[in-house]
């Protein structure tokens, strides 16, 4: 695996309050929580362009004439990827001094945003919107769970880590479908594995085994920060209230381990506030 240095990860500028514990806890299992650590202002524009996303998933529903879309399932669960392409206000966060800071210490002096995605699931009853049911279709996550993966999971070639970025924008609970992880430590495991397609539930699985993984319970405005080469799961949502995360991925280059690019509409992550993002090259 290619790691960054513990040495240079903790003297690495920092502009985010995340502790040397949390830095040696990413660099050893795998992952680390930061507490409530965003701003309300940007949790208000997470919360708002997370709405305009299912709304633009409902539209390309409609115009499709279908109620699955991908991994989103109308009134049940909404996956959207790549996001900041229609909705440019989350370049305020995903740009943001935080996200640069959190980017130095876990990824390096160099860092390129390669992708974002929300992933909403909207509860047992589902939204007030006529819905999908789940069901084995072979789309991903038809069952309403997320199988235990890699990240790197989903990439076909050898490509270097890179750093996952989960935001809670509601309050995580056991019964909402949290994010479980499974450490390093407990398994051994620090590079990617070859994945499965799941025949139920239509995603791809690295870990068949019996760990049951560390569920990880957090308040609104968290982010947990894990390497894409950590095993981690979620259950369905059985809850009455939606439960909602966003997710932004860095990576410290754009190419694959055989210097071909790989990430093609990777954007560099600004050296410093007040600094724009840059479309990256290779």
């Amino acid at each position: 695996m290619n790691e960054i240095p513990l040495d240079a990860a903790l003297k690495a500028p920092t502009r985010t309050p995340i502790t040397q514990a949390q830095v040696e806890q990413f660099q050893e299992e795998g992952y680390c929580v930061l507490p409530a650590i965003v701003p309300e202002s940007l949790m208000n524009l997470l919360g708002e362009e997370c709405g305009q996303a299912i709304s633009n998933v409902h539209d390309e529903m409609d115009a499709k004439g279908v109620d699955v879309l991908g991994g989103s399932r109308r009134g049940l669960q909404y996956t959207p990827g790549g996001c900041r392409n229609a909705q440019p206000r989350l370049r305020e966060f995903l740009f943001s001094d935080l996200l640069q800071g959190i980017c130095a210490q876990l990824v390096g002096s160099e860092a390129y945003l390669i992708w974002d995605q929300f992933s909403v699931k909207m509860g047992s009853n589902g939204s007030g919107e006529k819905h999908a049911r789940f069901e084995n279709d072979g789309s991903p996550q038809s069952l309403g769970y997320f199988s235990w993966h890699q990240d790197s999971g989903y990439v076909p070639v050898d490509h270097a880590p890179y750093l996952s970025c989960w935001v809670a924008l509601d309050d995580i609970t056991a019964e909402n479908g949290p994010l479980r992880v499974i450490p390093f430590g407990d398994l051994g495991v620090r590079t990617r594995v070859t994945h499965t397609p799941d025949p139920l539930n239509g995603d791809l699985v690295g870990y068949f085994g019996a760990h049951q993984g560390v569920a990880l319970e957090i308040p609104k405005g968290t982010v947990i920060c894990f390497s894409s080469t950590l095993f981690h799961s979620s259950s369905t949502n059985d809850t009455n209230s939606p439960r909602r995360a966003y997710l932004a991925q860095y990576s410290s280059t754009t190419s694959a381990a055989s210097g071909n690019v790989l990430w093609r509409d990777a954007e560099r992550v600004p050296s410093g506030p007040g600094v724009p993002a840059e479309e990256g090259s290779a």
